[in-house]
């Protein structure tokens, strides 16, 4: 109990934190929102059940049920994940501009607070928000383990996955918000940027590969440095982009059944380790995190001034 109570002294401390919470669950807004997000996905995962007894009619064999836990556990976790990438930084990207537009950032200057805390408390009540949306939605994960098909390290990876992308988006808004006097402004970056790495960054990469395929056919064959500078570049690319790290992680999962590390051939009978995309996803974003909030800071530092 003493534990938990330091705990929750110091997520309530904050001031900044309690009244962002008071003012975003006092209305009817936040329930709304949330009743909303769980219809749609409820209407999701009917779809894909009656869907499936369909085409069964009524009689499903056991690999019939395995695919539809698999099914509705990928559809939730994509909605989740879409969430998070787009609703994220909406919540942030006003923290601080919004102050300066309804003049009361002067008021903030004239506390003891300090512009970590400022920030820091800001972007915590967003994530709170974002956490209890993913929260409401773990019952619908858990359909998957009762249908079977999905394994607990799925389960945990992708929960790893949501936590950490609504970490780095949110701090992505809070950087704007920040950085730039108007909300709007804020928040047309903040999505343009989610926008762009979700899905500009894969057609990019798919020009580009083309592009070298073509280019390294003209040359011959590769030689196995050369393929596996290639790897490299593309677990990078990989790693950046949240659905791409999703699937690919899946897929080694699936065929390999390996939660870290994967294998790939390259020329000859060599095989090229390489770690899961998940892991370097993770450690990529949260050090973008780290960076995002630490700029915040400094940002909202320099108006004080």
């Amino acid at each position: 109990m003493d534990k938990l109570g330091a705990i929750r002294q110091k997520l309530g401390g904050n001031p900044v934190t309690v009244k962002e919470l008071r003012g975003r669950m006092r209305g009817a807004r936040a329930f709304i929102i949330l009743t909303i997000y769980l219809g749609i996905l409820v209407t999701l995962v009917s779809l894909v059940y009656f869907g499936f007894t369909a085409s069964s009619r009524g009689l499903m064999a056991p690999e019939i049920r395995l695919n539809m836990g698999k099914v509705i556990f990928g559809v939730v976790v994509t909605m989740e994940l879409f969430l998070v990438i787009f609703v994220s930084p909406g919540l942030t990207a006003g923290a601080i501009s919004s102050e300066r537009e309804q003049q009361t950032f002067d008021l903030l200057r004239t506390t003891l607070l300090p512009a970590r805390s400022l920030v820091l408390g800001k972007l915590l009540a967003a994530l709170s928000f974002i956490f209890m949306l993913l929260l409401a939605t773990l019952p619908l994960q858990s359909l998957s383990f009762l249908f079977g098909g999905v394994a607990r390290e799925e389960f945990i990876i992708a929960n790893i996955l949501l936590i950490v992308s609504a970490l780095a988006y949110s701090s992505l808004g809070m950087l704007f918000s920040s950085l730039f006097k108007r909300t709007l402004i804020a928040t047309v970056l903040s999505y343009a940027t989610s926008i762009l790495v979700v899905f500009g960054l894969p057609i990019l990469v798919y020009a580009i590969i083309l592009s070298m395929s073509v280019f390294f056919s003209n040359l011959g064959q590769l030689t196995t440095t050369m393929e596996a500078l290639l790897i490299r570049a593309g677990w990078l690319i990989i790693s950046v982009n949240p659905l791409a790290t999703a699937i690919v992680t899946e897929i080694i999962f699936i065929e390999q059944r390996s939660v870290f590390m994967a294998s790939l051939p390259l020329n000859g009978d060599t095989n090229f380790p390489i770690l899961s995309p998940w892991i370097g996803y993770s450690l990529i974003y949260l050090l973008l995190s780290l960076l995002f909030i630490l700029l915040s800071i400094h940002f909202t530092r320099q108006t004080e001034r």
